[in-house]
């Protein structure tokens, strides 16, 4: 699979597993998840989905995620017309957590200055 076409079918999965983690889960214990990304392996056998929790420090709502990625796989092979479904592979993105900190850090330095 070319580049281009595996890009926009990452494209394609972020947004369905979104709408499936957002609509269709029904558990409380999932939370407020935000996908930040999607990257569907050339190969089509993996998709890692890339989230940010809110208010998670002990990782409980993502293990409570890891729990039903076999559901938001099935939901996925009916949303997305695809050959193969690819296996999901959960992943937490910290880019968000990091942002935060060095935008405490730069006000932390304007105070003392």
């Amino acid at each position: 699979m070319n580049e281009k076409r595996a890009d926009r079918l990452s494209s394609i999965v972020q947004k369905a597993i979104s709408d499936i983690i957002q609509y269709k889960v029904k558990s409380d214990k999932v939370g407020f998840v935000t996908v930040t990304a999607a990257k569907v392996t050339r190969d089509l056998s993996y998709c890692y989905v890339y989230v940010s929790i809110l208010n998670d420090p002990h990782h409980e709502k993502f293990e409570a995620l890891n729990k039903i990625k076999g559901f938001v796989r099935t939901e996925l092979g009916h949303e997305v017309q695809m050959r193969k479904v690819p296996e999901i592979v959960f992943k937490l993105d910290e880019s968000i957590e990091n942002y935060r900190h060095i935008e405490e850090l730069l006000e932390e330095g304007k105070k003392t200055d």
